[in-house]
């Protein structure tokens, strides 16, 4: 699932015509790079919540997706609310299975997703947020939502958001969660931001980090975002 409803506002005149996904990054909407790491690692389901300029979206990844993915939409009507909203709007979707949880303005490579689908594989019945403990410049950081972690051998996240005072890695936008998130959901403001589902979840001690440091990511929030990640890109070019 990837959430792809929000209107962007913080890119500024890079979303007065365009939804945030599609806005070039190195000559390519961002979300396509996401795309090509979901195919690259065997995922050929995906379903993309839309809202903004959903028709906008819908074409151009009609075009532009790799044919490796089948692509199907749920909209969200209220995208100018929290995320808590579009992820509810494809409850139905998944029903009970665990799913990927992503979002489209954070690109990912396929080796954190192949990383995370890995700790998977190993513990089916966790979920899990793909966790990057490595070192970033402090502007982005200070950006960044923040995961505290009891550091054992289980990983278990203790806390989550943007604020912590004492944190141990970065959220990189990339869960595998298991259908208890939907107890987490339940529980939580109908209208949302993710940090607060994922505290309902992490109160249940539901929420476990697996580990892809070293694995290429990069969130894009602002015009700045944009041009650190096209720098970022040119010698990766072909590998993300």
């Amino acid at each position: 699932m990837i959430l792809a409803a929000g209107d962007g506002g913080r890119l500024g005149a890079h979303t007065s015509a365009l939804p945030k996904p599609l806005v070039p990054l190195a000559g390519r909407p961002i979300v396509d790079y996401t795309l090509d790491a979901l195919e690259a690692v065997g995922v050929t389901d995906v379903t993309v919540v839309v809202g903004y300029r959903e028709a906008q979206v819908r074409a151009t990844l009609a075009a532009t997706a790799p044919g490796g993915v089948r692509i199907s939409y749920v909209s969200n009507p209220r995208f100018h609310g929290g995320a808590s909203l579009s992820l509810r709007a494809a409850r139905e979707v998944v029903a009970g299975q665990p799913f990927l949880l992503l979002m489209s303005d954070h690109v990912l490579s396929a080796q954190l997703l192949a990383a995370l689908l890995a700790a998977h594989a190993a513990a089916p019945e966790l979920s899990l947020v793909a966790a990057d403990a490595g070192m970033h410049e402090a502007a982005y950081t200070h950006e960044a939502t923040k995961l505290l972690t009891d550091r054992g051998a289980a990983s278990r996240v203790l806390a989550i958001g943007k604020q912590l005072p004492e944190w141990s890695a970065l959220d990189t936008g990339a869960f595998l969660l298991s259908a208890d998130v939907w107890d987490a959901v339940d529980a939580a403001p109908e209208d949302c931001e993710l940090s607060v589902v994922f505290g309902q979840l992490i109160a249940r001690d539901g929420l476990y980090a697996a580990d892809v440091s070293g694995a290429f990511w990069y969130d894009i929030d602002t015009a700045a975002d944009l041009a650190a990640a096209e720098a970022l890109l040119a010698p990766r070019a072909g590998v993300v």
